[in-house]
C-alpha cells in the first residue's frame, strides 16, 4: 500500500489533497511525505507512523539459509547493529536486505532512513533468530543470547529509537 493511501486510512489527508501532493511531487523530486508536511501540515511523526506501516507491510519472512555476505555487514558496525536491532544481509540490485524483529522494526526503520542512505528491505525474523544474528555478526563481549532470554534484553529492546 502506497503511504498516501495509509495516510487516507489513518484520517490526516483525504483523496483531494493526495492528488494535490502528487502534482507537487511531479514537478520535483521532493518525498511524498515532505510535501506532505509543507502543504497540510502534516506531522513528521504521523508521517514516519505510516512509512514504518507500509515498511512493515512489504517485509518478507527471514530466511537463516540465505547467509549474511562480508559486504553487506559491514554497512553497520556493532554498536549500531545491536543499538537498532539490524543485521544487513546482503545488496541485491540498488537494495539493502537486512533482518530485523517485527519488535526491533520502527527502530531499524529510523536507522535505515537517517544514517544508510539507501533504499532497505526488511525480512522479519523471530527475536531468538535475531538475538542469534547479532552475537554471530556483531559479536560484543558479555553480549550473547542469553541477555534475550527471560526478557533482560527487553528494557533495551522495548524503548522507541530516538
Amino acid at each position: 500500500m502506497r503511504i498516501g493511501e495509509m495516510l487516507v486510512r489513518m484520517g490526516v489527508l483525504n483523496r483531494e489533497q493526495i492528488e494535490a501532493i502528487l502534482d507537487e511531487q511531479q514537478s520535483g523530486n521532493e518525498a511524498f511525505g515532505a510535501i506532505a508536511e509543507r502543504m497540510f501540515g502534516i506531522a513528521p511523526d504521523t508521517i514516519e507512523r505510516a512509512w514504518i506501516e507500509q515498511t512493515q507491510e512489504r517485509a518478507t519472512i527471514f530466511d537463516p539459509d540465505r547467509g549474511v555476505d562480508d559486504d553487506a555487514r559491514e554497512l553497520v558496525v556493532r554498536r549500531q547493529a545491536w543499538q537498532f536491532g539490524i543485521v544487513p544481509l546482503r545488496l541485491d540490485d540498488g537494495y539493502l536486505i537486512a533482518a530485523t524483529s517485527r519488535k526491533q522494526l520502527p527502530r531499524a526503520v529510523r536507522f535505515a532512513t537517517r544514517v544508510l542512505g539507501m533504499p532497505v528491505q526488511f525480512e522479519i525474523a523471530e527475536d531468538a533468530e535475531l538475538s542469534q544474528l547479532l552475537t554471530h555478526q556483531y559479536p560484543i563481549k558479555g553480549m550473547d543470547k542469553s541477555i534475550f532470554e527471560g526478557g533482560a534484553f527487553s528494557g533495551l529492546f522495548g524503548r522507541k529509537a530516538a
